[in-house]
């Protein structure tokens, strides 16, 4: 599959994922879904799509990691999940893409889906160069957050406080 068609895939994928949550706020963070490179079974290059979205946490991340495993699992995914009784981290490989994780305990005390397609025939330099292009343009793009600006991601810039010295 051209790596193109798995930016469609993925970024579906993560959104399927989120609409097994009850949890708000999901932003594309630093950006929407983009390409990187990676070696075709040939051993020639290739280009691989992934996305992620984050979200404050939730307030049942036990139950959360479950409802995330056996949707994943339903997919026909190989799914596992480490830290089960506290902070759950679930990984998948298989399925509609070549792996995928959530996360309960991302940065700044945030859930994190994240998803990459497998490699597939591309150019991720040319790739992601058109995807910039089109969206300077206007143009929004699967996995784009439409109208959203900078400030929305104020929770995931704005730094954590610190426990003070004294």
């Amino acid at each position: 599959m051209p790596a193109r068609e798995g930016r469609d895939i993925v970024v579906n994928f993560v959104f399927d994922t989120i609409e097994q949550l009850d949890v708000t706020g999901w932003v594309a963070y630093p950006a929407a879904a983009y390409a990187q490179e990676c070696k075709l079974p040939g051993g020639e290059m290739g280009a691989a799509y992934s996305h992620a979205r984050w979200a404050p946490a939730g307030t049942d991340p036990i139950d959360d990691a479950r409802r995330i495993s056996d949707y994943w699992e339903s997919l026909g995914m190989y799914v596992y999940t480490v830290n089960a009784d506290t902070t759950p981290r679930v990984y998948g490989r298989g399925g509609p893409v070549l792996r995928a994780s959530f996360d309960t305990d991302a940065a700044k005390h945030s859930y994190r889906i994240g998803a990459i397609m497998p490699c597939g025939p591309g150019d991720a330099i040319t790739l992601n160069g058109e995807d910039i292009a089109k969206q300077e343009q206007g143009v929004i793009l699967p996995g784009d957050d439409e109208g959203e600006s900078n400030e929305t991601r104020y929770w995931m810039t704005t730094p954590t406080p610190q426990p003070s010295d004294q």
